[in-house]
């Protein structure tokens, strides 16, 4: 079966509800991947240790540089040039540009995805790397000071699970069945980490997921009548 070349690119509305951030898909009101896997009560025990206003800063400055690194990294895989940063980002992206010099062929960058499990998020990058055959790798860019353990990192699994699963459904009709995902972390100044995820991983990471998303849903009922059209483009 040959690569596909190009799939349909969707941005979808955002809003949030009592907090928490949903997306409007064809399917009605999803809530997002990271708003499932959020943990409130590690995060309140979080900002309560390091005090609000210093929680505030740290959470300003994690935003900021995986925003800076993210838009990089799209920059360069849609143009082939490596954009100029800001001197406090450059080592981040850095770490990550052998990384993306590896990519093939980029197939979507930043795109919308659903699933008739209830939920939703945007993507990262879906592309070919060498040795690929015919599907796609899901790829989730991240940044840290230090490299990934423990839950940290297992969420962070949970999450590309669950968006491979996402865009398998949305992309159905494309041919895709994407079975592996990279969770590739930038350090300053140090080498990318790298996590890869085959299909077996994927398969019992999303049965975690969903039990997760079935408490909150359990605990967070959304409003069924709210549909939002969504763009569409080419990637």
């Amino acid at each position: 079966m040959p690569r596909v070349k190009a799939i349909p690119k969707y941005e979808a509305v955002r809003t949030t509800i009592d907090g928490h951030r949903v997306y409007a898909t064809p399917l009605g009101l999803k809530p997002s991947v990271t708003t499932i896997l959020r943990d409130d009560s590690k995060f309140a025990g979080w900002r309560k240790y390091k005090g609000e206003k210093a929680a505030d800063e740290i959470l300003q400055r994690a935003s900021q540089r995986g925003t800076w690194t993210h838009d990089g990294a799209e920059q360069f895989l849609t143009t082939g040039e490596h954009p100029p940063f800001h001197f406090s980002y450059q080592p981040f992206y850095n770490s990550l540009r052998p990384f993306l010099e590896q990519i093939e062929q980029p197939l979507l960058l930043e795109g919308a995805v659903w699933n008739s499990d209830n939920y939703a998020g945007a993507l990262d990058c879906l592309a070919y790397m060498p040795g690929d055959g015919d599907q796609p790798t899901c790829i989730d860019f991240k940044t840290a000071n230090k490299p990934v353990t423990g839950s940290k990192l297992y969420g962070y699994e949970l999450q590309v699970a669950a968006y491979i699963k996402a865009a398998n459904f949305v992309y159905a009709r494309q041919g895709l069945c994407i079975k592996k995902g990279l969770i590739v972390v930038a350090l300053p100044n140090k080498p990318f980490q790298i996590h890869e995820l085959g299909r077996t991983d994927i398969n019992q990471l999303y049965c975690h997921f969903l039990e997760k998303l079935e408490d909150w849903h359990e605990k967070n009922p959304l409003p069924d009548n709210y549909h939002q059209p969504m763009s569409r483009g080419v990637a």
